[in-house]
């Protein structure tokens, strides 16, 4: 365990445990040569989001939760909507405030952008509005830093990691920071573009297919019919898909979408340990290098061969895709799945993935029905597992896919998605090697 010598003045007597007081004084000790101030003094509110009762809907006001605060941005893709009514004005966002997530990843910290304005944020993110934006950059940038993230952790408490609008009002900060350079206006410029580019996709797919609430409700049953029951399957959410919205649409004959098994469109490849020399270095991607909100391979592992898991089995090429088989976040929003591009061409892959190789169907097209709720729900209800869910490959090759007249059209912008994202995180890779 480090252990430091914590002179006395920097000792605060309500609170002596170790990891608080450890943080407080390297964070006290970097400030020394700054001039600082106590963050309550200057900011013109500190609060936390609304308290409204929470009923998730199609549209209305966007709401900001934890899970949408990720790498130092707020992900757009998976926002949902609450109603307007019970807000209040306090509870909006605007350009240039600062958040700060309060419980388990806490200490997070992300400036909203101007494509989030009139959105609110959930009752456990902290809002920070300062008078200036210069002021609120120069904030960002410190409670980002080595300094910052040390004030922070030294107000965590709990099981939850909890920090509290007390808390933060408290800390003190510099009145002059330096202000790294990098381009926000780029980035937040990429992530819009690729959330209009997203969003098109799913106007396009919803004068088609439209994905209501209802369809995905799943009846509580206490019986099923004799010719579906499977001995393997005695967990209820299997057989309430029978009886579902979801399984009489994807059953239905229509004129405009035909319904096809995934094993009719793509070729899943058999996981077979690469036969070469067990001292070569591999370039590998596992399920925490692909990115389940962006559905985007962001970055890979290198290591030598021999050394690596034996479930490091999938040799990948361009145009093939990669979606989880198993893990905690199968068939729920953030389920895994990416196309891989020529950045990845030949690089390995665990066997957590199934490596999908498509025949006649796009593979952007794929990547995007692969984040719709038409699939994941079906890819949920085939899944096993209380925490660690898989699914197994009979059962993901019967998932059943629409075909569309305007598939084309949703690949190039789901194509187009993934480079203007690519410009931004493969940019960031390569900086961060040098």
């Amino acid at each position: 365990m480090e252990c430091c010598y914590i002179p006395l003045k920097y000792v605060d007597e309500n609170n002596i445990s170790y990891q608080y007081l450890v943080n407080r004084y390297k964070s006290l000790r970097g400030l020394e040569g700054y001039e600082t101030v106590r963050l309550a003094d200057v900011a013109e509110e500190i609060t936390d989001g609304t308290r409204v009762k929470r009923e998730y809907l199609q549209s209305g006001v966007r709401i900001i939760n934890i899970g949408d605060i990720k790498n130092g941005s707020i992900y757009p893709y998976n926002i949902r909507f609450i109603a307007k009514e019970g807000l209040e004005e306090q509870d909006y966002i605007k350009k240039g405030d600062i958040l700060v997530t309060g419980v388990g990843k806490s200490g997070q910290v992300v400036m909203v952008p101007i494509g989030l304005e009139d959105s609110v944020i959930s009752s456990d993110i902290i809002r920070i509005r300062l008078k200036n934006r210069e002021s609120a950059e120069q904030l960002l940038h410190f409670l980002n830093s080595e300094l910052g993230q040390y004030a922070l952790e030294s107000v965590k408490s709990g099981t939850l990691n909890r920090i509290s609008v007390r808390d933060i009002r408290e800390l003190f900060v510099p009145v002059k920071f330096k202000v790294q350079q990098t381009n926000t206006t780029l980035y937040h410029g990429l992530h819009r573009r690729g959330k209009e580019l997203y969003d098109e996709c799913k106007s396009i797919f919803e004068q088609v297919i439209k994905q209501e609430n209802c369809m995905f409700e799943f009846p509580n049953i206490t019986y099923c019919n004799k010719q579906i029951l499977n001995t393997e399957r005695l967990d209820p959410q299997y057989y309430m898909y029978y009886e579902s919205g979801l399984y009489s649409f994807i059953y239905r004959e229509q004129s405009n979408i035909f319904w096809q098994k995934l094993s009719e469109a793509v070729e899943i490849k058999k996981s077979i340990r690469a036969n070469m020399p067990e001292d070569a270095v591999v370039k590998y991607v596992n399920l925490s290098n692909v990115d389940g909100d962006l559905s985007l391979i962001k970055n890979n592992e290198t290591g030598v061969f021999g050394e690596l898991s034996s479930r490091v089995r999938y040799s990948l090429q361009v145009g093939e895709l990669i979606t989880a088989k198993a893990g905690s976040a199968t068939g729920t929003e953030n389920h895994i799945t990416a196309v891989v591009t020529h950045e990845y061409a030949n690089m390995m892959a665990s066997d957590a993935f199934y490596n999908i190789v498509p025949k006649n169907i796009d593979p952007y097209y794929l990547l995007f029905l692969f984040k719709q709720p038409i699939i994941l729900k079906q890819l949920e209800r085939a899944a096993v597992g209380l925490y660690f869910r898989s699914i197994s490959r009979e059962e993901f090759e019967n998932i059943r896919i629409p075909r569309l007249h305007c598939e084309l059209d949703i690949a190039e912008r789901m194509r187009e998605y993934v480079g203007v994202l690519q410009e931004h995180y493969l940019k960031d890779e390569k900086e961060g090697s040098l």
